[in-house]
């Protein structure tokens, strides 16, 4: 019985090595196979999570795009909002400005600048010898003019010192006008030379018209601050020597 035995044990173990080997020689043959399906498999899983990154990116521009437009959505409609709050505003502009006459608006200017210039021509006679100033205005265009030519085509050096210190005085006029807005003052800061010309020997008698026109009773309260090099002699107007010097 125990031999029995023991041949089948001896049988057994034959076999198992037998099976062992078989094993052995399928596992060999089925490595080749093996590595072709897991480089398959590695590329389709490389080609998945690409077209992953793709979808994920599209994603995140479609999120971007649809912020975007939520923004531009609440823009318009604040624009919207604003504009139904500018349209009475904007009626009542219109309104105004239909009802503005700027003819007689550009006249008075023209007159007190024009009148600027009579007064400087009395004080030194021939001193503008050029046409009187026109002054066109309109909603969208403010233009004046020597004669017919635009007023720095026309004037050079000095004149140009009287033609400025002309539109400065007729803003000044303006301040007595019902209907004007000219708050009353003026400063003027007059260089020591005007396109290459001195000017100090010029300084008092192109003030002197601001001088006459402000002691008059209907500008008082109005005022004008004016630097220049001495003003030496100039009646009627409160003068102060400055002899520190801030910038050299």
């Amino acid at each position: 019985m125990l031999g029995v035995l023991q041949r089948d044990e001896q049988r057994l173990m034959a076999e198992i090595t037998t099976a062992e080997e078989r094993l052995r020689m399928l596992e060999n043959e089925l490595a080749p196979a093996r590595q072709a399906v897991s480089a398959l498999i590695q590329e389709e899983v490389s080609s998945i999570d690409m077209g992953i990154g793709v979808l994920n990116e599209r994603q995140r521009h479609l999120r971007r795009i649809s912020a975007a437009f939520e923004l531009g959505q609440q823009l318009t409609d604040r624009i919207s909002d604003i504009e139904r709050e500018i349209e009475p505003l904007q009626d009542a502009i219109d309104e105004a400005v239909r009802s503005t006459d700027f003819d007689a608006a550009a006249s008075m200017l023209e007159d007190g600048m024009n009148a600027y210039l009579s007064k400087i021509n009395i004080l030194r006679p021939g001193v503008w010898r050029h046409s009187p100033i026109k002054i066109d205005v309109s909603r969208f265009r403010f233009t004046m003019r020597v004669g017919a030519r635009r007023w720095h085509a026309a004037l050079g050096g000095t004149d140009s010192l009287y033609f400025l210190m002309a539109y400065h005085y007729g803003l000044l006029t303006l301040t007595s006008k019902s209907g004007c807005h000219y708050p009353g003052l003026s400063i003027i800061d007059v260089p020591g030379e005007f396109s290459g010309e001195a000017v100090e020997d010029k300084e008092n008698f192109i003030v002197q018209p601001f001088v006459e026109l402000l002691n008059r009773d209907e500008y008082k309260g109005s005022q004008l601050i004016i630097t220049g090099a001495s003003f030496t002699g100039l009646e009627g107007a409160h003068r102060l020597l400055q002899t520190h010097v801030y910038v050299a």
